[in-house]
This record gives structure tokens, sequence and C-alpha cells, in this order.
């Protein structure tokens, strides 16, 4: 039978990042508007603030802690100013210091989440100056720059 902690509530919630955890009602709005969860099926905000509610440690081991972009989309809807993110980012540590993955998975993460947002502006810069407008033209661009890594690749 699966045990709960009725403490880990409040021990996110004491921590920079976790404070307005308590004050969710369960809306759904973080959900509802954050980017990775209408791709990825098992990724919820609110799921795993219920369950972070509810004291259930487990969270900690999920892969889906991981796969947030970091877009800020959900605190910004929030009714509650609940800052999902940053009760994200806590989660995250807590997973680190629980020893369920290893501190350098975390910089992995990290390095990747800011290596993306910098390849995303770079293409958002390329097409701009290309005047590609179009989801052709733009699907064209990426396969394009995609081959080109690859060929890359094989050169190394």
């Amino acid at each position: 039978m699966k045990t709960f902690d009725p403490s880990f509530r409040y021990q996110v919630a004491a921590r920079p990042g976790g404070e307005g955890l308590l004050v969710c009602f369960s809306c759904g709005v973080c959900t509802a508007s954050c980017p990775v969860a209408e791709v990825e099926e098992n990724f919820n905000p609110r799921r795993i603030i219920h369950r972070v509610l509810l004291g259930d440690r487990d969270v900690l081991k999920e892969e889906y802690l991981w796969v947030c972009v970091g877009c800020f989309r959900c605190t910004a809807h929030c009714p509650q100013g609940v800052e999902f993110t940053n009760v994200l980012r806590v989660l995250r540590d807590m997973s680190v210091e629980e020893g369920y993955v290893l501190k350098t998975w975390k910089s992995v993460v990290e390095d990747l989440d800011r290596r993306t947002q910098i390849f995303r502006r770079q293409l958002i810069r390329e097409l701009w100056e290309r005047r590609a407008f179009s989801f052709p033209e733009y699907k064209e661009y990426v396969k394009y720059m995609l081959f080109e890594e690859e060929k890359g690749n094989d050169r190394a």
C-alpha cells in the first residue's frame, strides 16, 4: 500500500520557489496553458501539484519532472499566482537531494534548456532575415539545417 507524507507539501512550500504551492485550488489553468502538456500526455502540472499536496513523495521519481521548458505560461495564467515553474524547480532539486537522479542530470537538462532557447532565437533570426514567413519555407529551412548538422557530425 502506498504511503503519503503529510509534511511533504510544507517541505516544498518552505523552499524558495515553492511558496505559492499551498494556495493552489487545482483549477487546471496551468495545464491548459502549457505547451508541453499539449504534446506530452504524461506532463500535467495540475496533477503534479495535486500529488505534492497529497504528500506523494514518489512524484520526485518521475521522468516528467524534467520535460518542462520553463516558459512560465502556467505562472502567467494562474489565478492564484502559483509559480508552477518554480515549484517544479524545487521538486527537481529535491529529486537530486534524495538521490533519484544525479546532480549532473540536472545540469544536463539545464544546459539543454539553455541551448534550446539559443537555437530557437537563432532560427527565428535566420527565418526573419530570409523572409521565410510561410510554413513550407520554414519546414524546408529546418530540414536543411538538420541535414547540414548531420553532415557536420559525420565529419567529426
